[in-house]
């Protein structure tokens, strides 16, 4: 018995461990079916049509990473979907609330959220907010070392909406130190799609609390419909492995060199 005991406990102890280093999209609040604006697939995206895409960033499977989520994760340890943040739900969106699906746009309210797209790229994993969104994580619950994520204005507004399907900033901060404070980023920018923006940088050791304020600054709530594409912590596990099918720091760099 004592052996049987030590064996299910040893059993336990690994199944948790898996859980606690994969991030799996399956177990979010996915967004179910194709959304009210659904996405394409085409070989070349157009600025005139919404939500079409030509490339696609993928969930990261590798351990030690752990996704920014808001419905399916958990705090201040994540869980197999990932982290979601600790402050009150009623600052997470200006417009639209609540949001209620892990892994979409904001949309036009319940019932209408979208995939994540930026600049003609889908991204599978992310998150998104009218103006203005705060999120706030608890990063005591696993050792972070680096966070990585693409921010811009999603292509649900692309063309004409605002003008050029919106504006707005994106600022983070870690225990109250800005770490990254990009420019007033438009959906559009001379008839053509704004790329999506990397953003990365490292976590310092004891950090608390990783602050996202994104939708500021823009054109107003109705129109700026922010998004942060694949937005992910990392541990050491999954500094130590390269990613797959990862974008450089403008999609754009990329499609040009072909």
């Amino acid at each position: 018995m004592k052996h049987y005991i030590l064996f299910a406990l040893s059993v336990l102890f690994i199944v948790g461990l898996a859980f606690s280093v994969h991030a799996a999209k399956s177990d979010c609040t996915n967004l179910d079916g194709d959304g009210a604006k659904p996405i394409q697939e085409v070989s070349s995206e157009d600025v005139g049509v919404q939500n079409d895409y030509d490339g696609v960033v993928e969930d990261d499977t590798r351990n030690g990473v752990v996704y920014l989520a808001l419905i399916g994760g958990s705090q201040p340890t994540p869980n197999a979907c990932g982290l979601i943040p600790k402050n009150p739900v009623g600052e997470w969106t200006g417009w639209g609330g609540p949001l209620d699906t892990d892994n979409a746009t904001i949309g036009e309210g319940a019932g209408t959220r979208n995939h994540i797209v930026i600049g003609g790229i889908y991204f599978e994993r992310g998150l998104g907010a009218h103006s203005v969104g705060t999120f706030v994580y608890d990063l005591t619950g696993d050792d972070y070392v680096k966070f990585e994520g693409y921010v811009g204005m999603s292509d649900e507004k692309d063309p004409g909406d605002c003008g050029h399907g919106g504006s707005g900033d994106f600022i983070f901060s870690i225990d109250g130190t800005e770490v990254f404070a990009s420019e007033t980023l438009q959906g559009t920018l001379d008839g053509e799609n704004v790329d999506a923006l990397k953003v990365e940088f490292e976590i310092p050791t004891g950090s608390q609390e990783l602050t996202i304020v994104m939708g500021n600054g823009g054109d107003g709530a109705g129109c700026d419909h922010s998004a942060i594409g694949d937005a992910r912590l990392l541990t050491p596990l999954a500094t130590a492995v390269e990613p797959a099918n990862k974008l450089p720091t403008i999609w754009g760099h990329l499609k040009n060199s072909y």
